[in-house]
């Protein structure tokens, strides 16, 4: 069970959404979700249990690849209502009580409701950051990545205005990170925002039952030799950002591949502005809720199902079709990040 609603959203917020949803009580096996069709709900679980499972676009016979399980005071269908396909199958485990509420109601809700959209956006990023974290916490299922071509993550940086970029770009200090040198470890907490200004970083877990205490303690040579790198980070990511959300200690290690370049802003610095100024909050969450929400979609496809005999399914690389929308957002998002680096001082070429 989750309260994470109960945690974040105020009573006022909360009464918004009793009235607003719809419950509906489910059947056990019933399909509520499917990443290969359109959904205009998002879908809160009040009672009982979700299978959670991942479909390739490239191939709609595919098998479904098990992500896991989702109790009570979780949210799903969230990809639509960043403007991102809904990336997951979701079935009932058992007879389930859900609560239903119409997409582009809720999207009118967070535009016209700035201290709703700051509680809400920062609900579902810790729910997706969670969910991650169930995964890397339990590396053998994930494949190793291998070498491949990286692509920016600009787009994100379009939720921002010009003004949060000047914020974030006068309240930090940049760092300079030599290849093969570790920027976060397993096992340690996040203290800072870090934005890759330049360069490729890779996630890599230690192998086995994730133990924090033994990962910090054991020291740095120790706790990151020989762990194999499933994912990589581009220009534009934010490396640890999951762990930033929650205090907890972070269960990859993150390491450049190439002489990086990172921007940090200090914890504390962040936490205040975000508590005194809700619409920066609301845009903030919203975008960290975006950015784990498409590590999510990219470490899914790397996933092994336990139950299954059958190997991994192949993942091709691919060019998803984008509309005028997801052009303009990317566009949008390049033209903050640059306008960050020029504040920083960065050349474009690092």
């Amino acid at each position: 069970m989750t309260d994470t609603l109960l945690q974040e959203l105020s009573n006022t917020d909360l009464d918004w959404m009793i009235t607003h949803g719809k419950r509906s009580h489910i059947p056990e096996g019933h399909q509520l979700l499917d990443s290969r069709n359109g959904t205009d709900s998002i879908y809160v679980l009040i009672e009982g249990k979700f299978d959670l499972s991942f479909v390739p676009f490239v191939d709609s016979h595919a098998q479904k690849t098990s992500i896991g399980q989702l109790t009570q005071g979780e949210i799903v269908g969230i990809g639509p209502l960043f403007g991102r396909p809904e990336i997951n199958c979701i079935t009932t485990a058992e007879p389930s009580l859900v609560m239903s509420m119409s997409v582009s109601e809720l999207q009118a809700k967070l535009r016209e409701d700035i201290a709703f959209a700051a509680h809400f956006h920062r609900a579902i990023a810790i729910m997706l950051s969670d969910r991650l974290r169930r995964i890397f916490e339990d590396p053998e299922r994930i494949r190793f990545w291998g070498e491949r071509s990286v692509k920016e993550v600009l787009s994100v940086f379009g939720e921002l205005r010009d003004s949060d970029v000047d914020w974030l770009a006068s309240f930090g200090a940049t760092e300079a990170i030599a290849a093969d040198k570790v920027l976060l470890q397993a096992g340690r907490p996040v203290d800072a925002l870090y934005v890759l200004l330049d360069g490729q970083m890779s996630i890599s877990s230690p192998g086995g039952k994730f133990n924090p205490l033994y990962l910090c303690f054991s020291g740095l040579e120790n706790s990151t030799r020989d762990q194999k790198a499933f994912a990589t980070l581009s220009k534009g990511s934010m490396p640890g950002i999951i762990s930033f959300l929650d205090f907890r200690p972070l269960p990859v290690t993150i390491r450049a591949v190439k002489e990086s370049l990172v921007y940090a802003v200090p914890r504390q610095t962040l936490v205040t502005k975000l508590q005194a100024d809700n619409s920066f909050a609301s845009r903030f969450y919203r975008l960290i809720a975006i950015e784990i929400l498409e590590l999510l979609h990219t470490v899914s496809t790397r996933l092994v199902d336990p139950h299954s005999d059958a190997g991994p399914p192949d993942i091709e690389e691919h060019d998803e079709e984008l509309d005028m929308e997801d052009l303009q957002q990317m566009s949008e998002g390049a033209k903050k990040f640059n306008w960050m680096l020029s504040q920083l001082g960065v050349t474009q070429d690092g």
